[in-house]
């Protein structure tokens, strides 16, 4: 009997969110759904899915699942050996849609390099409409080497050599490959002076679609809400003199997260705007950026010209102040 691998426990791991939506049909991951666990009466759905450690949790009953542990409750199964049998079974393929060894190089230091990984999905791209359908301009695919992966049916957004993020095109899944938990566009704070605007978005699409729009913006992405230290560290060793706008997703979450950055910018002396470009529009309709490019991109235009040029006034304005003595913003 063969010894069972950390490997063979990590490459399934990160199958929990297309686990989720094929066997529970929960199509949504970013909403709380109904605890799956079967002695609790979950009238309020109360558990969610974290992509970060792949795993479910009910933040109300306290029980933790990944998917070796639902697949034991859903087969009724108890040892390991029999739950990665099924496992396997339900992604046969599981070496393809994790990586080939080809594709990937590490370093000395055990960094992985995607680069041939990166080179493959970029000749793939042409194969999902993905990104057309959400309106994306097709120039900033090959602007940041944008690719497909078909065997994992992923696109695959570059962050550098070493760090990417993944999304499906069949569901809400994402990934974010292991490591240091980089901003989409991070170089973008480096020798920034008073008079530059960055806008930072919660998602890649969404910075994509604001470049849609105006493809001279400067806009990064955190790549998850919880991300926003990385930001406080990288503008805090960049000695960033810049302004940041912060344009999150119209829920509860991301206006949550928009007041708490606003203040930990402000705790740091750093210029701040905050608003969704999107608060006049249906919610059920647009909840971000880039459903605002879907449905109503001329309003979505309107609105970003209108906050953009009041934006460029105030600081314009600070900046003739602080001749004369300090304009707080």
């Amino acid at each position: 009997m063969s010894l069972i691998s950390r490997k063979d426990i990590d490459d399934f791991k990160p199958m929990l969110a297309d686990y989720l939506m094929r066997k529970h049909n929960i199509m949504n991951l970013k909403d709380k759904f109904t605890c799956l666990n079967p002695t609790h009466e979950d009238r309020h759905p109360s558990m969610n899915y974290t992509d970060k450690y792949n795993i479910c949790h009910c933040f109300s009953c306290g029980i933790k699942y990944d998917i070796f542990d639902l697949i034991g409750q859903d087969y009724g199964v108890n040892s390991f050996r029999d739950k990665l049998e099924i496992a396997q079974s339900l992604y046969p393929n599981i070496s393809n849609i994790v990586f080939k060894k080809a594709d990937i190089v590490k370093t000395e230091n055990n960094v992985v390099d995607f680069t041939n990984y990166y080179k493959k999905c970029i000749e793939k791209i042409t194969k999902t409409n993905y990104l057309s359908d959400r309106k994306i301009d097709s120039k900033l695919l090959k602007k940041y080497n944008i690719g497909f992966d078909d065997k994992r049916e992923m696109v695959i957004f570059p962050i550098n050599k070493n760090c990417y993020f993944a999304r499906s095109v069949i569901g809400d899944s994402k990934i974010k490959s292991k490591g240091t938990s980089y901003l989409w566009n991070e170089e973008l704070l480096n020798n920034m002076d008073e008079k530059d605007l960055i806008y930072v978005t919660e998602s890649i699409i969404d910075s994509l679609s604001l470049e849609t729009i105006d493809p001279s913006v400067k806009t990064i992405a955190l790549n998850g809400l919880p991300n926003y230290k990385r930001l406080l560290k990288v503008i805090k060793d960049k000695n960033f003199k810049g302004t940041l706008v912060l344009v999150f997703d119209n829920d509860k979450a991301g206006l949550m997260y928009q007041d708490i950055v606003k203040e930990e910018l402000k705790n740091m002396n750093i210029s701040s705007f905050s608003t969704t470009l999107i608060s006049n529009f249906n919610t059920e309709e647009c909840k971000d950026l880039n459903d605002a490019l879907i449905n109503h991109k001329d309003i979505f235009i309107k609105n970003y010209n209108y906050f953009n040029d009041n934006f460029k006034l105030i600081i314009d304005k600070k900046m003739e102040e602080q001749k004369d003595g300090d304009y707080e913003l």
